[in-house]
């Protein structure tokens, strides 16, 4: 039910509106912009697209800036049998993490296609594997794991 509530949402206010996504998309150009600068190396952008500097550029389209992610996240952790308290702090931790870490794929991705631009749609494709997936089976783990210690769930 709740899935279907996200999807409803998504495709019938946020899609059409597009201010969420846009965020999503230009704030993570900025700080992934700003993790290439911390590391030294020299990045333009251009609102949805960022490059180094004589490479080949990316562009975050709405597809590609977690807010899709987001949305299942949040699901699952409202879903989940939890304490209303633990589920805030989970939302806004994971939410944040999430976050973050779609900004350091977008920087991953100007990187490694500034070195191998004829595999991007292989890391393209995978990454979720490497940037996402671990972080949410993560705050699964933990969820599952603080519910047994509160008593909320039992081994069968």
């Amino acid at each position: 039910m709740i899935f279907i509530f996200w999807q409803l949402s998504y495709d019938l206010y946020f899609l059409p509106n597009g201010r969420l996504d846009s965020f999503l998309s230009l704030s993570g150009v900025q700080i992934g912009a700003y993790f290439l600068r911390f590391l030294g190396l020299s990045v333009e952008t251009d609102n949805r697209i960022i490059s180094i500097i004589g490479a080949k550029a990316v562009e975050i389209n709405n597809g590609c800036n977690g807010l899709q992610l987001f949305g299942l996240f949040s699901g699952f952790i409202i879903a989940y049998p939890s304490p209303i308290k633990f589920k805030c702090i989970l939302l806004l931790s994971g939410s944040l993490l999430l976050f973050f870490s779609n900004s350091l794929r977008i920087a991953f991705f100007a990187y490694f296609n500034s070195i191998y631009p004829q595999y991007w749609n292989i890391i393209h494709d995978s990454s979720s594997y490497v940037f996402f997936y671990p972080i949410v089976l993560f705050f699964w783990y933990l969820t599952i794991s603080i519910n047994k210690k509160e008593g909320l769930l039992t081994e069968s």
